[in-house]
């Protein structure tokens, strides 16, 4: 099972404790994926929440193997690419 950390409800859910998220990222790294389907058009700054999303992440992730599991390498995986 993955869980997916896209929309608003992935980026509270990584902000509201970043100490928790740090040890929840590391712990779960295989199971966890970003995945968005975002139509912003813009794709970047303040208001778009995938591109806040995306930083949250690289900001928790204890290290960029993490990192990029999280943002591809576990979906990948999943969709067997």
């Amino acid at each position: 099972m993955f869980g997916d950390l896209s929309a608003g409800s992935g980026l509270n859910a990584l902000t509201r404790d970043e100490d928790f998220t740090r040890g929840f990222l590391e712990r779960h790294q295989d199971q966890l994926l970003f995945g968005s389907d975002c139509s912003d058009p813009d794709g970047s700054g303040p208001k778009c929440q995938g591109s806040q999303t995306i930083a949250v992440i690289r900001r928790l992730a204890a290290n960029r193997t993490i990192e990029r599991k999280l943002l591809h390498g576990n979906a990948q995986k999943m969709l067997k690419l």
